[in-house]
């Protein structure tokens, strides 16, 4: 650890020697240039005794120029080199602070305001919050697991959110009472209003224009819920879901195998259904 430190406070010297040279060379560079405008200077006046021409004035007004763009890139080296030494030294500054600490860490030694560099602080006193009297226990922390001193949450029956989706249903809002009859068919999945549920499901994806959810909503009621009494209204559907979605042989399988399969269906539901096979000319 102390080999490093050596080691980065022997770049930092180089450096700065580095830099010390660099200075050093820019600025005869810069000793060089003015004595060039002072040879400059003494020309233009010897001439100017002789007669001097116009084409030796801009001579001199082009190189006077140029001396002053040199010497602004000179002094722009110089700034921007004393910046990075300054840099560099902040953060050598910063290594060696940090490997102080660590080597007084390591000798056992106490540091000053090193709760942050792995010193552990004095834990401060537990804060002990006001209770009012007379608070329920699992405020005060007594039984707190058992909760009996709460008032109990009541949740809702499977008949109180599928009459919610019905409504929705009603009120046209159909993304929300497909929400309503997903949540029957999840939490109550083998309660009696769960066929029917499944059936509105159909209906509320129907009435969104979304065939492909409602043909797999009423493929599911057709097939879980057969002997409900949506079992014909599934199957109808399920044809009108195919229709939608251009597949007019599953379509006509449905409409067709309606009356065989439920012979008791209403009669409405079989003429709807007949009717839709005639339209598609099935077979």
């Amino acid at each position: 650890m102390r080999f490093s430190k050596v080691l980065m406070l022997s770049s930092v010297f180089g450096l700065c020697a580095f830099s010390a040279r660099a200075q050093s060379a820019l600025q005869m560079e810069i000793d060089a240039l003015r004595e060039d405008v002072q040879v400059l200077q003494r020309q233009a006046y010897r001439d100017k005794e002789n007669g001097i021409t116009p084409a030796s004035a801009q001579d001199v007004a082009v190189k006077m120029g140029q001396f002053d763009e040199t010497l602004r890139q000179s002094v722009g080296k110089i700034d921007e080199l004393e910046y990075k030494i300054k840099t560099l030294e902040e953060r050598i500054n910063v290594i060696n602070k940090d490997v102080d600490i660590r080597l007084k860490m390591m000798e056992g030694k106490s540091i000053e305001g090193s709760a942050g560099l792995g010193a552990q602080a004095t834990p401060a006193a537990k804060f002990e919050a006001p209770v009012a009297k007379g608070a329920p226990a699992s405020i005060v922390g007594a039984e707190v697991s058992k909760g009996n001193d709460l008032p109990p949450v009541k949740t809702k029956s499977a008949e109180e959110i599928y009459q919610e989706g019905m409504d929705a249903l009603k009120a046209n809002n159909n993304d929300e009472a497909a929400a309503k009859f997903t949540t029957v068919l999840s939490k109550f999945p083998e309660h009696k209003l769960a066929g029917n549920a499944q059936y509105w499901l159909g209906e509320a994806y129907y009435a969104k224009k979304d065939y492909a959810k409602a043909a797999v909503a009423f493929a599911k009621g057709y097939e879980k819920y057969k002997d409900g009494n949506k079992g014909a209204d599934n199957i109808l559907k399920l044809g009108m879901s195919m229709k939608e979605l251009g597949k007019k042989d599953e379509a006509c399988t449905a409409f067709t195998n309606l009356p065989k399969e439920f012979p008791k269906a209403e009669e409405s539901v079989k003429v709807k259904a007949a009717q839709l096979a005639g339209e598609l000319q099935c077979k």
